[in-house]
C-alpha cells in the first residue's frame, strides 16, 4: 500500500464520517426536534415553526437570530417569545442581562418593533415597567375569548380572539389591544421612535394558536404594519441557539466560509506533496557470498577455531572510498563551496600567523608583516608578504580549484619550513 493510498483512505473515512454527522443533524432539524420551547425550528407543540411556515406563504421571510440583533444590520419587526436568557447566579432561574435589555430597547428606539410574547416576567418586562398578573383561576391554558380594542391597524379585521388562559398585562401609558375579563391581555408601549408589543399569551404563535383565523389576522396586521425589506426576525439567541464565536462564528456570521477553501486545497496539496514518491522504487542487490576486496560483506564473518577473535564489521573496498571520495567532492563543487573554502583557508593561516608572533586575532596583514620581519630573517619576510597577498585573494573567493589546491600546499610547506604552530 503506497502512502498516498493511505492518506486517500484517511481523508475518505474522514469523509464519510462527517457526512454521517451532517446528516443526522440535518435530518434533526428538519424534523424540528430537540430544540427548545418556542424556538423557531421547533415543530413540538410549543415550537413556532408554523408561524415562520405562514410568514412564508403571506410573502415575509422568516430570519432566526442567533447572535444578539444589530441596529445598523436589522431593521423592522422582532419576534421574542418566551426568553429564557442565562442564570446570573447559580441556582437562580435564567433571565436576561441588563446588557441583554439595553441591545434590544436600543435597537427598539431607533424605529423599530419588538413584539414580546410570555407569561414570565423577565429583565425586558422590568425595564418597561409593565407588569404580568397570572391567571390564578386553575383555567390555565383553557382557550378564552377576548374583547378587541380599537387600536387601529393592529385589530383591524378581527371580530374575536382566542387566547389561553387569563393572564393580563399592565403598563403605565400603555394602549390596551384586547381585553381579557375586563384587564388587558397585550398592549402597546412606545419606545423612542420605535414601539415594543407585549402579550401575556406566548401560545398565540404556536400552531394551536395560528388555528384560529383571527389569531392569523392580528400576526398579519403585524408584520404588515412593521416588517422591513419582506423579512420577519425571530429571536434565537435567547433561546440558547447562539451562534459560534472566534475566527469561525466571524466567518460564519457574515457568510463568508468559502475564505477557508483555499487553506483546505493548500492542506491537500501538501498532503499530496508528501505522500508523492520522489523516485522508481530501487531494489536492493542480493548480498555477497564471500567478503572478497572491493565488496562490502554484510555477514559478519565466524571467528578463528580456538580463538577468541571477535565478529569483524563489513569492510570496505579500494574502489568503494574511491567513489565515495569522488561523490563527496562532486556536492562540494555543485553547491559552491569553493568560495567557503577559500575564505576558511585564508582565515586559518593568518589565526596560526597571529598565534605564533602572539599578536591578536584580528590584526591586519601589515601588522603581522611588520612583526615578522622583527624577530625572521629577510628572507622568509618577503615569501610571507607573498603568502598575504595569497590570504587577500582568497577572502574575495575569486579563485579557480587549481588556485585554491596551490595556495593550500604553499601555506602548508610554509608551516612546515618556518615555523610549527603551537
Amino acid at each position: 500500500m503506497t502512502r498516498l493510498f493511505a492518506w486517500l483512505l484517511v481523508l475518505l473515512l474522514f469523509g464519510l464520517f462527517g457526512a454521517a454527522v451532517v446528516f443526522v443533524l440535518l435530518v434533526r432539524v428538519e424534523a424540528g426536534k430537540g430544540f427548545p420551547p418556542y424556538s423557531v425550528y421547533s415543530a413540538e407543540r410549543d415550537g413556532l415553526i408554523e408561524c415562520a411556515r405562514l410568514l412564508r406563504k403571506l410573502g415575509w421571510e422568516p430570519v432566526a437570530l442567533t447572535r444578539p440583533i444589530e441596529p445598523g444590520r436589522h431593521q423592522g419587526l422582532l419576534i421574542l417569545v418566551e426568553p429564557s436568557g442565562t442564570a446570573l447566579i447559580p441556582g437562580d432561574e435564567p433571565d436576561l442581562s441588563d446588557t441583554e435589555v439595553r441591545a434590544l430597547l436600543n435597537w427598539v428606539e431607533r424605529g423599530n418593533t419588538l413584539l414580546l410574547c410570555g407569561r414570565q416576567i423577565n429583565g425586558l418586562h422590568r425595564a418597561l415597567n409593565v407588569m404580568l398578573t397570572a391567571d390564578g383561576s386553575g383555567a390555565a391554558g383553557m382557550p378564552q375569548a377576548v374583547e378587541v380594542s380599537e387600536a387601529g391597524g393592529y385589530t383591524e379585521g378581527i371580530a374575536e380572539m382566542i387566547v389561553e388562559g387569563r393572564d393580563a398585562v399592565r403598563a403605565p401609558g400603555a394602549l390596551p389591544l384586547w381585553w381579557v375579563n375586563e384587564q388587558p391581555g397585550a398592549v402597546l408601549l412606545p419606545r423612542g421612535k420605535g414601539r415594543v408589543l407585549v402579550v401575556a399569551d406566548p401560545s398565540l404563535l404556536t400552531l394551536r394558536g395560528l388555528s384560529r383565523a383571527d389569531n392569523v389576522m392580528f400576526l398579519y396586521n403585524v408584520a404588515a404594519l412593521h416588517a422591513h425589506d419582506g423579512r420577519v426576525y425571530f429571536d434565537e439567541y435567547h433561546h440558547g441557539l447562539r451562534g459560534g464565536g472566534g475566527f469561525w462564528g466571524y466567518l460564519r456570521h457574515h457568510g463568508q466560509q468559502w475564505a477557508l477553501l483555499p487553506v483546505l486545497l493548500a492542506v491537500l496539496v501538501a498532503v499530496w506533496a508528501a505522500a508523492v514518491r520522489l523516485g522508481p522504487p530501487l531494489t536492493l542487490p542480493s548480498p555477497p557470498s564471500d567478503g572478497g576486496e572491493g565488496r562490502v560483506s554484510l555477514t559478519p564473518p565466524s571467528p578463528p577455531a580456538g580463538g577468541e577473535g571477535g565478529v569483524r564489521g563489513p569492510r570496505l573496498g579500494r574502489a568503494d572510498a574511491v567513489d565515495y571520495a569522488s561523490a563527496v567532492a562532486r556536492i562540494y563543487q555543485r553547491s559552491g563551496a569553493r568560495r567557503l573554502l577559500a575564505r576558511t583557508l585564508a582565515r586559518g593561516f593568518l589565526t596560526a600567523l597571529t598565534r605564533h608572533l602572539r599578536l591578536r586575532r584580528t590584526a591586519l596583514p601589515a601588522e603581522i608583516l611588520a612583526a615578522w620581519r622583527q624577530r625572521h630573517p629577510e628572507a622568509s619576510a618577503q615569501r610571507l608578504q607573498g603568502l598575504l597577498r595569497g590570504t587577500l585573494a582568497l577572502h574575495k573567493g575569486d579563485v579557480s580549484e587549481r588556485q585554491l589546491l596551490a595556495w593550500t600546499q604553499a601555506f602548508d610547506q610554509f608551516q612546515a619550513e618556518v615555523f610549527r604552530v603551537r
